[in-house]
């Protein structure tokens, strides 16, 4: 174990964690980033604050410290969003485009239970939903636009949209181990360098 894993929590551990957040957890954090003035601030709900805590901590864009305690982390990773998101927005006086807005909603596509319990909502953000659904349909399509005309890259992909374990995948798009590892850094370095701020889903190995 490096340095780095033995003082933070490593991508496996950090699913786990995300896995564990209970629901009054999710309406506390809620209720503190509204009490920050996330959307008077930075024109992100806080549902848009906690689902970019959320896509820092899985991709490790934010180191997350073992002796951190949950709650605390996503408090201080959302004051940081929230800091750095005002920044960005007080320079904006122009209408969010197609991209910017794929970036704020891209947690809606992580695999996780946690993201699942912000499905439920309150009825008042079933417009904000449907809206979303339509925005990962746009990122989905932008995403294997990349790799029209390769077929394992195009299998990898839906199978990860479909949540699949590594060893279907194996089975399913006909895979060695040593052809899925190719095939996923080829994907992964792709979308990083088109999408700087994509959505990193294959990260996470269940």
């Amino acid at each position: 174990m490096d340095t780095s894993t033995a003082a933070h929590y490593s991508e496996i551990e950090v699913q786990d964690l995300l896995d564990s957040l209970a629901e009054p957890d999710i309406v506390r954090l809620l209720q503190i980033y509204r009490t920050l003035g996330c959307t008077a601030r930075t024109g992100l709900s806080e549902h848009d604050v906690l689902g970019q805590v959320i896509v820092k901590a899985l991709s490790l864009d934010r180191r997350w410290p073992r002796d951190v305690k949950t709650i605390s982390f996503f408090i201080e990773t959302g004051k940081s969003v929230i800091s750095n998101e005002e920044e960005k927005y007080s320079k904006l006086n122009v209408t969010p485009t197609v991209d910017e807005l794929l970036a704020v909603k891209d947690d809606s596509l992580i695999p996780t239970s946690a993201t699942a319990k912000l499905s439920h909502a309150p009825a008042e953000t079933g417009i904000e939903h449907c809206q979303s659904e339509n925005l990962i349909t746009t990122w989905v399509q932008k995403i294997q636009q990349l790799f029209e005309g390769d077929t394992e890259a195009d299998c990898f992909i839906k199978q990860k949209l479909e949540q699949q374990k590594k060893s279907r995948i194996l089975i399913l798009c006909e895979f060695t181990d040593q052809v899925y590892r190719n095939v996923e850094k080829r994907v992964k370095d792709k979308v990083r360098k088109r999408f700087p701020n994509g959505l990193p889903w294959w990260e996470v190995e269940s």
